[in-house]
């Protein structure tokens, strides 16, 4: 990001904007998920895949305004045993989820986002963020790229053992080698994953009527 307020600022509407021309037909693209099932798009998912969510709540709308984009948290997906997780950081702190049930939970979009990283730096991320496992949720993080955003001004911090949703996607790939921003994990928000052009959208995710 640029020095000023106003750099910054004036980057994040271009690459938003940049990004929403680029993903308006495959954010459209209607994707059947069964759950329990590998079928359809559930079959082709891969372990390091990386999950966008556009949630209804009043923080989420923040996010999607002051980062100029429709995402508002993300996560990484892992199968293990038939099932398909995301591993991400929230509010009671870094944790496993089914995807079936976040299907539920954001009914306004998961999107799901394949990427070209071999299997070993897949593990590598996998291995960092189960490594993060129980880990509080980085509220201080949160707030300090809040003021980034607001005063365009970042700082040097040193790693922490707290994360927001997209910090650790963020630092995962990093770690890996693979990183999907050029941004410092600590100032990487939901829209810098996409806006990186290592994602690509396939397409949002629904529940299959069984």
């Amino acid at each position: 990001m640029g020095n000023s307020e106003g750099g910054v600022k004036q980057n994040r509407r271009e690459a938003g904007e940049q990004a929403r021309q680029r993903m308006v037909e495959p954010s459209k693209r209607v994707l059947s998920y069964t759950a329990g099932k590998d079928q359809g798009v559930r079959a082709s998912m891969r372990n390091g895949d990386v999950l966008l969510f556009r949630g209804r709540g009043l923080l989420s709308w923040l996010i999607r305004l002051a980062t100029h984009s429709n995402y508002s948290h993300a996560g990484l997906l892992f199968r293990y045993c038939k099932r398909v997780y995301c591993l991400e950081a929230v509010g009671v702190g870094v944790r496993l989820a089914p995807v079936s049930r976040l299907l539920n939970h954001y009914p306004d979009g998961v999107f799901y986002c394949g990427l070209a990283a071999e299997e070993p730096t897949r593990k590598t991320a996998l291995g960092f963020g189960f490594q993060q496992l129980a880990l509080p949720y980085d509220v201080f993080g949160l707030v300090r790229f809040a003021f980034a955003l607001i005063f365009g001004r970042q700082r040097l911090i040193k790693p922490d053992q707290r994360w927001f949703c997209s910090e650790l996607v963020a630092a995962a790939y990093r770690i890996a080698g693979f990183p999907l921003t050029d941004e410092l994990p600590c100032y990487v928000a939901p829209a810098d994953l996409i806006n990186g052009h290592k994602l690509e959208l396939h397409g949002r995710l629904t529940a299959a009527d069984l």
